[in-house]
């Protein structure tokens, strides 16, 4: 899983329309010999080009997915109406071959097959719905990479070398030969450990900037799409409900909810997951449509980003929306009045609600619009973002909101979900576009007997020219938590022999000399069916788009 492999440059060249003739011969058509000696030295420049600056790479597996697809189809949700990537090519099956997996909606979780249920895998997760006509297959993403070798030419170079969160392709430990693709997570000489999802670096959470985060954001539940009845074979119905008898909120079950409390007290709307308890906490799992259902890995996922459109119709004195999420025994609000104040508050669980420690507050110039107000837990911070941006006022560093690897084990071994909510009192307001977004869960399963690396309780110490990587997809990425092998195969090529043999290569890494370089553009992310029967020979660039 998570190979990549070169596929042939397509560039063309045309002489320039300002050279000038030369003086001394008739203006025309080159000679043969001339044009071939144009051809053999243009040959040449794309080779050095593609060898070494930019060479090409297509992304056969999803081991990288949702950031970057492998092969795979694209299908809609039958029962919500979301439009979702399914992986496509097994290991040993042609891209084109007679495989029809079952499907599950992100979104809803509704289960599809696609094909004869006579020939439905009894291992496999039972499907809510059999539709009997095969899916069509499109190719993975072809990406350019920075082509320049990371053995020590350009060591401490700022902006040149590999930095952490990058998207690299190298040579994969277990044979020298085969190209993958996967995120650097650990520099030389760091000590990495992966804790209850996140990445800890030297004993400190890493924390991803917000350019590296916007791809790694998995929206979780998009309640512009209600799901028409619960996913029965998953057991799992999303919706948002009020909490309270005779609430204020009304239209829950359609995308625009309303709040009509203009007299009312605190009345809250909670998401729930259970089809048959609308007043459990929902709950927020590391799920990934593009693996089938028996893949799941079901970790709880406390962090996440809610938001919504919010507008105000009226307000008394004090009249407020407010979003809450939560992460282990610490709850955290913000607090939006129809005055334009803001808050961003914390409370322990064990503590009173009218108890809360008022983190930070801010001021908005006018709320008399709509305002995009998101709440989100990520990497030990908590944050505000009002209209797509992050306030500094409002943002808490993990200095600020403590936490330590021993708290993090601690959070492991109860893993409690996330409550989210959306409360509101004194006010008329309307809320569209509610979404529950999740990040990027690291797991740390050992898989049995397998020798695991870099995973919780078995941090890995990187020496002086190894690097640590990890997939996107990470239940379903042959990474260096494996040491990039399945079981019975040997974990080091012939050409890492004689380092492992010496000592100088450790397994679970990648040496410097290994990698190519980073990945920093989808320019060709696939084909599309121009028929539904014909060929896929239509080009979709629309999802052509740099690499984060």
């Amino acid at each position: 899983m998570g190979d990549t492999n070169a596929v042939p440059d397509k560039t063309t060249s045309v002489e320039p329309s300002y050279a000038p003739a030369p003086s001394h011969r008739r203006q025309g058509r080159e000679t043969w010999y001339e044009q071939f000696a144009s051809f053999v030295g243009f040959f040449v420049y794309l080779l050095i080009l593609k060898t070494f600056f930019l060479p090409l790479f297509i992304i056969p597996t999803g081991s990288m997915a949702e950031t970057l697809y492998g092969a795979h189809a694209i299908y809609t949700c039958p029962n919500c109406g979301v439009e979702y990537p399914i992986g496509w090519q097994p290991q040993g099956v042609p891209l084109h071959g007679p495989y029809q997996p079952v499907a599950q909606c992100p979104n809803c979780r509704w289960r599809v097959y696609h094909g004869n249920p006579t020939q439905l895998d009894s291992r496999r997760a039972r499907p809510d719905e059999i539709i009997d006509q095969s899916m069509r297959a499109i190719d993975g993403d072809r990406i350019f990479v920075h082509g320049w070798p990371f053995d020590g030419m350009f060591a401490g170079v700022r902006d040149v070398e590999p930095d952490r969160w990058d998207v690299v392709v190298f040579k994969v430990p277990t044979d020298g030969e085969t190209n993958y693709i996967k995120r650097l997570i650990g520099k030389p000489n760091e000590k990495i450990e992966i804790i209850n999802g996140d990445i800890f670096v030297n004993d400190e959470i890493a924390t991803k900037p917000a350019h590296v985060q916007a791809p790694l954001w998995f929206r979780y539940y998009d309640h512009d799409y209600p799901p028409t009845e619960a996913a029965g074979q998953a057991a799992y119905h999303p919706r948002w409900g009020p909490l309270q008898a005779n609430s204020p909120w009304t239209d829950c079950d359609t995308r625009q909810v309303t709040f009509d409390g203009l007299d009312s007290e605190h009345a809250v709307l909670q998401f729930a997951t259970d089809p048959d308890n609308p007043r459990l906490p929902g709950v927020v799992e590391n799920i990934y449509a593009y693996n089938e259902p028996r893949q799941m890995a079901g970790q709880s996922v406390c962090d996440v980003r809610l938001s919504a459109e919010i507008e105000f119709q009226d307000a008394a004195p004090g009249g407020y929306v407010e979003l809450t999420t939560s992460k282990g025994f610490d709850h955290f609000y913000t607090r939006l009045y129809a005055g334009g104040k803001i808050e961003l508050a914390h409370r322990k669980h064990d503590e009173l609600p009218d108890t809360r420690n008022v983190w930070a507050t801010d001021e908005l110039p006018d709320t008399a619009g709509l305002v995009r107000l998101a709440l989100l837990h990520l990497d030990g911070v908590v944050a505000v973002e009002v209209n797509g941006q992050q306030t500094d006022a409002l943002r808490y560093t993990p200095e600020q909101y403590e936490l330590t690897p021993a708290m993090a084990r601690a959070q492991s071994q109860n893993p409690r979900g996330p409550i989210v909510q959306v409360g509101a009192a004194g006010v008329v307001a309307t809320l569209r576009h509610l979404l529950i977004e999740r990040d990027v869960y690291y797991t740390s399963d050992v898989r049995g007997s397998r020798v695991a690396f870099g995973v919780q309780d078995r941090p890995i110490q990187l020496g002086p020219d190894e690097y640590f990587v990890l997939g996107d997809n990470s239940p379903n990425s042959q990474d260096a938590r494996y040491s990039f092998a399945r079981p019975g195969m040997d974990p080091v090529g012939p050409h890492l022999k004689e380092r492992h043999e010496r000592g100088d290569y450790q397994l679970g890494t990648v040496p410097g000399d290994q990698l190519i370089g980073p990945a920093f553009f989808v320019y060709w992310p696939g084909f599309l069916p121009l028929t539904p029967y014909g060929p896929n020979i239509l080009p979709d660039l629309g999802r052509a788009r740099w690499i984060h």
